[in-house]
């Protein structure tokens, strides 16, 4: 048989094959031509960690800061205390990109879990409050959030956004970023329903469950569980980078990146005004404790989780960038709603409403993100975007707590409404062009992301 059929196992064997008629052209009876089906269990195993992450920051999100509001912190301390945990975050997140796209991203991950852990130790058997500031500021955890997706964001989502997008190929990408989004929200609003237990059980005089100290306590089983979990992952290789190439980003992907960064920006400075202390709003402003906020951020993350699929399917329709758009409005207008509610459970529902509106569109903005830049640099671009984002985040809760402390509780409100709504805007003059690109991503199987040079335009105006 001549060389070029040996390698022909598909097809029929045939006397007529040398003849190159077409009998080689028909399938061998019982072969099938389907691709097999993709891989998704490591990806899952990524999403379990951070839904049991997600569980955690839930309860210490509303725990927390009324926690050291009770040991003596003012609302202009916390949000002092605040700005410097985005700070270090912001600070953190760029090497852990950089490293990450050089070392693997499951070092970083790991080291998170382990910084977990610390945290629930600290917590749970000293009150030294220069202590526990310090390893809250250090780790980010339990910073408040206002109910936004658990508040699992941190220096590691760099690390954690880009080993997804790896283990996910790229025909299901958007699917998995759904299925995380809609993880990390059930497992929040039960761990925001924790956060009332020990009130609840305060009566019964119970040692840990009736008392905070029980839920820091968890934190630590919760992050050795993680820790488990996470060394049972193996990372994919990467695409070696260049060895030539000495910039971290190329030009095309640093062009993407000042683009997010600048929206990303202005929309976390507005997020900022009211997420992190919004705790300590309903406390101040209707007497609300941790009992009552706890069931709020449950609601907020299960109508989340629900809208996790709606905004995907809008994406389908509408496209990702427009439905990224329209979400961000309908979140700003949420946000003066709430501000302006005369009530405690009218405050509740827009609020409940505003979570979800923030929080639908999620997935599909990290699945469209993902899509525009090179496997290799991808943790690089995340962990740029995410230091901007994280600078700007940090200085809007000194400016909340200082409103608060004289009494202008509606102001934060308006403000990151405004900053909301310019973000919105710059997003769709920005990233109209590149929905292409995403696109194109979704169509292939394979790692190569279409570059967007000739999508972007030199004067964006």
């Amino acid at each position: 048989m001549p060389s070029r059929y040996r390698n022909m196992e598909p097809y029929a064997s045939s006397p007529n094959a040398a003849r190159g008629d077409d009998s080689l052209k028909k399938p061998v009876q019982g072969l099938s031509d389907t691709q097999p089906k993709p891989d998704l269990t490591p990806a899952l195993k990524v999403i379990s960690v951070r839904g049991i992450r997600s569980f955690s920051q839930a309860f210490l999100n509303v725990v927390t800061p009324l926690y050291l509001l009770s040991r003596g912190v003012s609302s202009a301390e916390l949000g002092v205390f605040f700005t410097l945990s985005f700070l270090i975050g912001a600070i953190m997140s760029v090497p852990v990109g950089v490293f990450a796209d050089r070392w693997g991203r499951k070092p970083f991950l790991v080291a998170f879990t382990i910084l977990m852990l610390f945290w629930g130790a600290i917590f749970s058997f000293t009150t030294n409050l220069p202590m526990l500031v310090t390893i809250s500021i250090i780790s980010g955890i339990g910073r408040g959030g206002g109910g936004m997706g658990g508040g699992q964001a941190g220096p590691f989502a760099p690390a954690e956004s880009a080993l997804l997008a790896d283990l996910s190929p790229e025909s299901e990408r958007r699917k998995v970023f759904s299925i995380n989004g809609v993880t990390s929200s059930l497992l929040a609003a039960a761990g925001a329903a924790l956060a009332g237990l020990p009130v609840l059980l305060g009566r019964y005089k119970l040692f840990l469950l009736s008392s905070n100290e029980g839920l820091f306590v968890l934190t630590i089983i919760l992050a050795v569980v993680s820790l488990i979990i996470l060394l049972s992952v193996h990372e994919p290789p990467r695409r070696p980078r260049e060895t030539k190439k000495k910039r971290i980003l190329s030009r095309k992907s640093t062009q993407v990146v000042v683009y997010q960064s600048l929206v990303g920006a202005l929309n976390s400075f507005g997020i900022s005004f009211v997420n992190s202390l919004f705790v300590v709003w309903l406390h101040l402003r209707f007497g609300a404790g941790q009992a009552s906020i706890g069931p709020v951020f449950t609601a907020s993350y299960l109508l989340s989780a629900a809208s996790v699929w709606v905004a995907s399917a809008m994406a389908g329709k509408l496209g990702s960038v427009r439905t990224i758009v329209l979400t961000r409005f309908l979140a700003a207008i949420l946000m003066v709603a709430t501000a302006l509610s005369p009530f405690f459970w009218v405050a509740i529902l827009f609020q409940i409403l505003r979570t979800a509106a923030t929080m639908m569109a999620t997935p599909v903005r990290q699945s469209f993100t993902m899509a525009l830049y090179p496997s290799e640099e991808r943790a690089s671009a995340s962990g740029f975007t995410g230091v901007v984002r994280r600078l700007a985040g940090a200085a809007s809760p000194p400016i909340s707590g200082g409103f608060f402390d004289i009494g202008q509780l509606e102001l934060p409100f308006y403000i990151g409404a405004g900053f909301q709504v310019l973000s919105a805007i710059l997003y769709d003059k920005l990233f109209a062009k590149l929905e292409p690109i995403a696109a194109a991503a979704r169509s292939r199987d394979t790692d190569e992301v279409p570059e967007p040079s000739d999508l972007i335009d030199d004067d964006p105006s």
